[in-house]
């Protein structure tokens, strides 16, 4: 896979570090573990240092990570992690899929704060006042650390019960994370930044709820939100549970049924017509297998 630049990148796949069943992971790595070629990966991660420092690779900047910085990296996002000569360094990884979070991460995803520390701050340009880390308060960083150790215990000896102690633990570092990253940007400046690129993908959104019976193409959608492609899918299925083209023929979909339902003199072409499909055929394909049964005998029952 090809990075920004041309540069080769290696993309790590959910299923060569997690399970199926659970899909979550968490590891300490230091100065022998550290150093990695530039990638990315399909799930969502959190890292958090919590002894010496190193250097964060990124979309060709770099940052110094020292203890107590948190930071986000959502799928798709390519970056590197490397020691510095001389200094020790221990770095929490933890890494999992949304899905694990069941309900909950619908309620996280519902938080403007979360939705900044995890996706908009990893993408916000560097700058002197807002780098794409967070430093936690002192206070903070105890109460993160017990979480990670508790983390640590649980995933290390699989007692009965761990998965559930896992996620609460793991949903009360994310809630913590969004709140201590909305303390950070309460600066009119770094709030103003962050509520720019919110407000990109909230607009995105929107426009493929209010256009949906265009010829939406992915990359007009993604350059709303001001993000590439990859990354913009990678964001979109994380938020809705579904990919691009599957929430746009959703839509499509529901606006046939309600035609269907309530226009008899529509004929289906018609309908398929005004629902945003341009293909008859691929309307009864998408219709069928969302409903079971065909447009016509839909419309009859």
């Amino acid at each position: 896979m090809l990075g920004n630049g041309g540069t080769v990148m290696r993309l790590i796949a959910y299923k060569n570090i997690m399970q199926e069943s659970f899909p979550f992971t968490i590891q300490i790595k230091d100065h022998t573990t550290l150093n990695s070629p530039i990638h990315a990966h399909e799930y969502f991660q959190i890292c958090y240092v919590q002894k010496g420092s190193c250097i964060h690779h990124l979309r060709g900047k770099t940052v110094v990570l020292v203890k107590g910085d948190l930071f986000s990296i959502p799928p798709m996002y390519e970056h590197k992690l490397e020691t510095l000569p001389g200094h020790d360094i221990e770095i929490v990884h933890i890494d999992f899929l949304p899905t694990l979070m069941d309900r909950h991460m619908a309620d996280l995803f519902d938080m403007d704060s979360f939705i900044d520390f995890a996706f908009i701050q990893p993408f916000v340009q560097l700058n002197d006042t807002l780098l794409p880390k967070l430093n936690v308060s002192y206070a903070r960083q105890r109460i993160i650390e017990e979480l990670i150790n508790e983390m640590l215990e649980e995933f290390a000896y699989k007692s009965a019960g761990y998965e559930l102690i896992i996620k609460s633990g793991l949903q009360k570092l994310l809630v913590l994370a969004g709140r201590e990253f909305l303390n950070y940007t309460e600066k009119a400046e770094e709030h103003r930044i962050i509520h720019l690129h919110r407000d990109h993908l909230e607009q995105a959104l929107s426009y493929i709820e209010q256009h949906y019976t265009d010829n939406l193409k992915l990359q007009d959608v993604a350059a709303k939100a001001a993000m590439s492609p990859s990354y913009f899918t990678s964001i979109f299925k994380l938020i809705k549970g579904m990919t691009f083209i599957d929430y746009v023929n959703e839509i499509r979909l529901n606006e046939a049924v309600r035609l269907l339902k309530g226009h008899p003199e529509l004929s289906i072409e018609r309908i398929a017509e005004l629902s945003g499909f341009n293909h008859v055929t691929h309307f009864y394909r998408m219709f069928k297998r969302k409903l079971g049964i065909p447009p016509a005998q839909f419309r009859r029952n």
